[in-house]
């Protein structure tokens, strides 16, 4: 017989004003998004062009468990440094995506925009040890959210599923987390990098909305890794249909040897024959600790 996983609430105060958070205030442009090697987990930069200089302007995970690359605290913040004060969007509390936090030092310092949810007992201390982290509203769920760069560009998020309280039994984060999408609004058209967490394409609106509204499909952060957990009939027709740009790209952000099997390719070589796909095990083999989607 299973032994119950034992699960804690995350326990932080809510955002006291959302719309006081502007990661993109003062920027020209949205560049893309960066996707850092940490083995099986997730770790990615939204990139913004400022001054002419292209750097990350929020965080989204800071992942990393089975493969990572490592070996100390240390290499955590020379790999992926955040400087204090920047925002951290989590897009739920397994793991791999948050456990290199507690490793290194730097990513501590940042703001931490969370879910609030259900989880293991390690999560909820970690997150207890934070100064600065803030839970989105639960009234909230659902609603389109955003953040506005002066020139148009956007990113938008949504926290998909309810926090189905403090004394329940369990909670399947995938379903109950973040999901974001990065919007440039470029010469030959709106184009859109999904960004979902571990949760199925078909669980948001704000993807659904996007590719009603026609915005080319520039890249995609595959969920769960590429793995075909929560793989569903509403993710294949999402993708199957979305106009992409000529150029577009799938990223799958796991250890090359890891025990789920992750990822499973074909999937989206089906929906997406003409995509050029990057794994982060693969990456790391050629020298390199991250791969971008630039628009």
């Amino acid at each position: 017989m299973a032994k119950p996983r034992i699960r804690k609430a995350i326990g932080s105060a809510d955002v006291a004003a959302l719309a006081s958070i502007q990661p993109l205030a003062g920027v020209e442009s949205i560049a893309g998004v960066r996707v850092f090697d940490v083995g099986q987990g997730d770790a990615i930069a939204v990139l913004a062009k400022r001054g002419g200089v292209v750097a990350p302007v929020l965080r989204l995970d800071y992942g990393g468990r089975g493969g990572n690359p490592f070996p100390l605290g240390g290499d955590i913040d020379k790999r992926m440094p955040v400087p204090p004060k920047q925002l951290l969007m989590l897009s739920h509390w397994d793991e791999d995506h948050w456990c290199s936090a507690r490793r290194g030092t730097l990513a501590q310092g940042a703001d931490w925009l969370v879910p609030r949810q259900i989880t293991s007992p390690r999560a909820a201390l970690f997150s207890a040890t934070l100064n600065n982290v803030r839970c989105i509203p639960e009234a909230l769920v659902g609603q389109t959210l955003r953040f506005d760069a002066p020139n148009g560009d956007y990113i938008l998020f949504e926290k998909i599923g309810s926090f189905p309280g403090r004394f329940a039994k369990d909670e399947d984060c995938n379903r109950s987390g973040v999901a974001l999408a990065v919007v440039s609004r470029e010469p030959g058209g709106t184009e859109a990098i999904l960004l979902p967490g571990d949760a199925p394409f078909g669980s948001a609106r704000i993807f659904a909305n996007l590719a009603r509204s026609r915005v080319r499909l520039r890249g995609v952060v595959a969920f769960h890794h590429g793995a075909g957990t929560h793989w569903t009939r509403a993710t294949e027709q999402l993708l199957e249909h979305w106009p992409t740009c000529d150029l577009h790209e799938v990223v799958f952000s796991c250890s090359d040897d890891n025990s789920f099997g992750h990822p499973h390719q074909d999937r989206y070589e089906d929906l997406l024959p003409d995509a050029i796909f990057h794994r982060t095990g693969e990456i790391r083999t050629a020298g390199m600790q991250y791969v971008d989607i630039l628009f």
